[in-house]
């Protein structure tokens, strides 16, 4: 075990799902042609004039009550100036000393089963800036400014995750949480959740915290937990090798190719960016009232469905936060039930089959497998008139169909046969067709029961149960499980 003990915090940059930009008309819309989405404001061109977009500050106060933080009546808009090729006004817009929303956390499960709550520091609202395209075939950039004043809160936590497994265990939660909010649709790949790391070591023990370096830009979750851990064996090493003093302040990048993080310039701090209030924005006012108006639009957050679904359909807690990991997903699980489906085989269903076929066609789950449908499935396998391994093969092409399950295993001839006797001849067969498995199975090799029950089922044509055939298979051999 190590005797350093890494600190780090993140600063995570979600966009709200707007249609249009923080501070003007511009719209949003992810993957247009380059430098279409922009206006007088977001060019930063002279005489234009920004005005607060509404609907990002409903957003930002909905991403506030989701993660438990204190929305603040009296905020303000702060320019942070620094020049950045795109960064048209030579400034940004963002909240400095009074952000709208102090406290909250998210709460995390450990690998050890316990849970730990992460503290947030602050959430606060801005713009974001452009983006710069660097080309391969010159020494030159080019700039796409679609971005430029896309309305973002930043979500800073509190230095108290312990090591890059927290760190994604933290991820995961506040997506979770944002997405299921409405907030955001947090899809890295297009740079609405982007995350930096700061990170540093200190001797187990001491209190003092060591040499920050930021990694900037990191956009999914597994850069996070690579980068992190990188940076955390890289300080480690320096510490150890009596070579501290190379330990900077600085701002670093992940390079996903070589394994290791890249210093990019020095760490600046608050007096580099020159804040002050924003002279063309009035203060912001978020009465209590409004507050409180806004909570009552907002859905039942995942970790409280989370335990929910534990006490009321009696899940597993890693089941009901698969299930509740997506709002999607948790309306669908729902929506079998009320149709009479048990809740277990409707968790399992939902998990199994719903997920995957809307993965493989990358469609909705409604659409991949509709809900109707898919609890008629479940109530032909529940009354033992179809086989759960025959229903399952025969998912995808049923949906695709469209006919009603019980004609199409009708129609295929799946309907499991209830003769007893019919039974009993079938595992007849599959005994005399393989005598090594059968003395193996006599042989105390129980796990061979398994090639037998297959024999039988391929014999029926699916047409009886696995665990039927199972035990008669027991009787017939004269062996116990």
């Amino acid at each position: 075990m190590s005797e350093y003990e890494p600190v780090i915090g993140l600063e995570v940059h979600c966009q709200l799902k707007t249609q249009t930009k923080m501070f003007c008309g511009a719209t949003t819309v992810f993957g247009r042609e380059p430098n279409s989405q922009v206006d007088t404001v977001s060019l930063g061109l002279p005489g234009a004039l920004p005005v607060i977009n509404g609907h990002a500050v409903e957003l930002a106060v909905k991403a506030a009550l989701a993660l438990g933080g204190n929305v603040q009546e009296h905020s303000k808009f702060d320019r942070k100036h620094y020049f950045y090729p795109d960064l048209p006004k030579g400034y940004q817009i963002s909240q400095y000393d009074e952000p709208y929303c102090l406290g909250g956390g998210v709460n995390i499960e450990l690998a050890d089963g316990s849970e730990k709550f992460i503290d947030l520091t602050r959430i606060h609202m801005e713009e974001d800036a452009g983006k710069l395209v660097h080309q391969d075939h010159g020494p030159y950039s080019e700039v796409d400014l679609n971005r430029a004043g896309v309305p973002l809160v930043e979500i800073v936590s509190e230095p108290q995750i312990r090591s890059s497994a927290e760190a994604y265990a933290y991820l995961v939660e506040l997506k979770r949480a944002l997405k299921s909010a409405g907030v955001s649709d947090c899809e890295m790949q297009e740079g609405s959740l982007r995350c930096d790391a700061n990170v540093s070591v200190r001797p187990k023990g001491q209190a003092k915290f060591g040499v920050r370096v930021e990694i900037k830009n990191l956009n999914s979750f597994r850069a996070v937990e690579a980068a992190i851990d990188y940076e955390i064996q890289n300080q480690i090493a320096l510490n150890k090798a009596g070579r501290i003093a190379e330990i900077v302040q600085q701002t670093k990048l992940w390079d996903p190719d070589q394994k290791v993080t890249r210093a990019m310039r020095g760490k600046e701090n608050a007096a580099d960016y020159r804040y002050f209030p924003d002279p063309d924005l009035p203060p912001l006012h978020i009465p209590a009232a409004r507050v409180a108006e806004i909570k009552a639009t907002m859905p039942e957050l995942p970790r409280l469905r989370e335990d929910r679904f534990m006490k009321e359909y009696g899940l597993e807690r890693a089941v009901a936060r698969e299930l509740t990991m997506e709002t999607e997903i948790a309306d669908y699980f729902e929506s079998i039930i009320k149709l009479g489906t048990k809740p277990k085989l409707a968790a399992n269903w939902t998990r199994e089959e719903a997920i995957r076929l809307a993965n493989e066609q990358h469609k909705p789950l409604t659409v991949a497998a509709p809900i109707a449908t898919l609890a008629k499935i479940i109530a032909l396998v529940d009354g033992g008139k179809v086989a759960r391994v025959v229903a399952k093969a025969e998912c995808s092409a049923l949906f695709a169909s469209g006919i009603e399950p019980e004609k199409y295993f009708t129609d295929k001839g799946m309907i499991q046969v209830q003769d007893a006797g019919q039974l009993t001849e079938w595992v007849k067969q599959a005994i005399a067709a393989e005598p090594k498995v059968v003395a193996d199975v006599q042989g105390g090799k129980l796990a061979a029961l398994g090639r037998l029950v297959g024999v039988t089922m391929k014999i029926s044509g699916g047409k009886t149960d696995p665990n039927s055939v199972k035990a008669e298979l027991m009787k017939q051999l004269g062996v116990q499980g």
